[in-house]
């Protein structure tokens, strides 16, 4: 352990130039997985064709979030051993171009598949960058006091990526009318919020690129190459003897840490917050409505049958039901605006034109459809029949509107505090590893207090407190990230040079991404529907158990976690 005493080195331009590369990549990791949420449900229902509430845009969302974590962990695992390959920087720079252009190619897609497939190459490039990064940075910084504050604070910066891309997707929103048309087929929304936040997701590629040939390959990787003396990656000598333990013992608390965030912190927004007491009068509304929601998504779906049967037979009349659909849309939200008092009487005047624009082109595709469906009166009557359910829906979630907007405002500003108390804690471990203490003594105090927090938040505050609940929260995140700062120190230590980023993989990949996510499963699946009260109650408590539990096993865990060595092993 460096002292705290010991002066230390000046930072020169190079290493200034290290450690905003690092940054950035660390702080568009976060940005990059945390578009999920955001984009998911728009783009599933846009690109089948359904609205946002129906159940199979939910059944997707689900197979979204798994095959994104699967994908990362696995090929996730397998650039680890390419970063001990072929070199820390180079894989680095391949991993931050993978997930800034896979969102890119995202935003293009016209079909769920081609959706899918490059939101995984985008967790694929993020499980990679991650290892990458705090193995490069552990090797380029030999002076031990400032290798902990380069590993530290850099890493701070994943918690500014989540609050930067909700604010970014806050703005597109807002905006998205006022943006350039995006050239998508003519059925599509040119103006689609969820393409122009994947599109923001090529923006780290532009600093790497321009500061990439100024920073330097890890120095030792390289000299142990040249020399020959650098032995080939092994998955495994992870289990050798000599390796076994530390192996094993990372994996397994990098899965608690994994598992109280994904079992409890994650799953808070959306499915705990709207159980708050103050909520009630929101949820006692909105429930004959999301009821009458479920029926009509029922009827549509037996709709959809001779839907899909007529536009596969007549040629071109999916277009024309697609912009149908689309001015229908349009004209409710320019209806809206004429119905507002706040509207100025300019506005409404420039919406009574573009509504009457609106209707004439609306006239023409009718005379289309007449035309596209003469001797085929069924499929006309499709056509008709889904746009009276998509009509009866869209009625149906404009009435929902004000009493859901209230609910998820709530869930946001819980996702606000616990955002920036996982920050905090970031900060909190930079500022503690220069404290002579060991490892497994700095783990123990964020996990020791999350004994107590968890429960107490999701338990005692959510049921009786819920105007503090939300500190409980940003306590909880604060615990709980600090913890994935922790290990982005600790790994890049503990393992030999020839298998830092296959050994830094294996723990994070395998441990953390494939086996801690699965706790959503555990929570929200097996334990919650065994438990007593309403559905929020249900997984509340269930994040309890679950949270509680993984800071107990990792609390015990932490006792068979080895020291680095004293001197590094290069």
């Amino acid at each position: 352990m460096s002292s705290p005493q010991t002066p230390t080195p000046k930072l020169g331009l190079t290493q200034w130039l290290i450690l905003t590369v690092a940054s950035i990549g660390f702080l568009f990791d976060t940005y990059e997985l945390l578009m999920t949420p955001l984009v998911a449900v728009p783009a599933i229902a846009e690109l089948l064709q359904v609205p946002p509430n129906n159940p199979v845009v939910t059944e997707w969302t689900g197979r979204l979030l798994w095959l994104t974590a699967l994908c990362g962990g696995t090929f996730g695992l397998l650039g680890g051993w390419l970063i001990d390959r072929f070199g820390r920087k180079t894989v680095m720079a391949g991993s931050i171009f993978l997930y800034a252009f896979s969102p890119c190619a995202a935003a293009f897609a016209t079909t769920l598949p081609v959706f899918i497939f490059f939101r995984c190459t985008t967790f694929i490039g993020v499980c990679v960058e991650f290892i990458a990064a705090i193995t490069w940075l552990a090797e380029l910084f030999p002076d031990k006091r400032l290798k902990e504050l380069a590993l530290g604070y850099t890493q701070a910066f994943a918690s500014v990526g989540g609050l930067l891309v909700t604010g970014v997707n806050v703005w597109i929103i807002n905006h998205a009318n006022e943006l350039p048309a995006l050239p998508v087929p003519e059925i599509f929304n040119t103006h689609a919020t969820w393409r122009y936040t994947l599109l923001t997701g090529f923006l780290p590629a532009i600093p790497i690129a321009l500061l990439l040939p100024f920073v330097p390959e890890s120095k030792v990787w390289l000299e142990r190459r040249a020399s020959g003396s650098l032995k080939r990656p092994s998955f495994a000598e992870l289990f050798s003897p000599e390796l076994r333990r530390i192996t094993l013992v990372t994996a397994a608390l990098s899965a608690c840490a994994y598992g109280a965030a994904f079992g409890a912190l994650q799953m808070t927004p959306l499915r705990v917050a709207p159980g708050l007491a103050d909520m009630a009068e929101h949820r006692t509304a909105l429930k004959p409505l999301q009821d009458e929601a479920k029926e009509l998504n029922k009827q549509l779906d037996v709709v959809m049958v001779p839907f899909r049967a007529a536009t596969s037979e007549v040629p071109g009349l999916l277009e024309v039901a697609a912009n149908r659909a689309k001015i229908r849309i349009a004209q409710r939200g320019m209806r809206n605006g004429m119905e507002n008092p706040a509207t100025p009487e300019e506005k409404k005047a420039e919406l009574k034109a573009q509504f009457a624009a609106s209707t004439n082109k609306f006239g023409e595709l009718d005379a289309s459809l007449t035309k596209l469906t003469e001797g085929k009166p069924d499929a006309k009557k499709a056509v008709i029949e889904r746009e009276k359910m998509l009509k009866l829906i869209g009625d149906n979630r404009a009435k929902q509107e004000p009493f859901d907007i209230a609910i998820k405002a709530r869930g946001n500003t819980v996702q606000l505090w616990q955002e920036l108390g996982g920050l905090g804690g970031r900060i909190a471990l930079a500022a503690l590893l220069v404290v002579a203490m060991s490892r497994g003594t700095l783990l123990r105090l964020f996990q020791v207090p999350g004994l107590l927090v968890i429960p107490v938040t999701y338990i005692w505050l959510f049921r009786d407190q819920p105007g503090l609940f939300q500190f409980g929260m940003a306590a909880a995140g604060f615990l709980t990230v600090a913890q994935f700062s922790y290990f982005g120190e600790y790994l890049p230590k503990i393992f030999p040079l020839h298998l830092r980023g296959t050994g830094g993989s294996f723990a994070t990949n395998v441990g953390g991404r494939m086996i801690g996510t699965s706790a959503a499963f555990l929570t929200a699946n097996i334990i919650a529907p065994q438990l007593p009260g309403n559905t929020f109650e249900q997984v509340a408590l269930a994040a309890a158990i679950t949270g509680t539990g993984v800071y107990a096993i990792g609390l015990g865990l932490s006792f068979l976690l080895p020291e680095p060595p004293a001197e590094e092993k290069h």
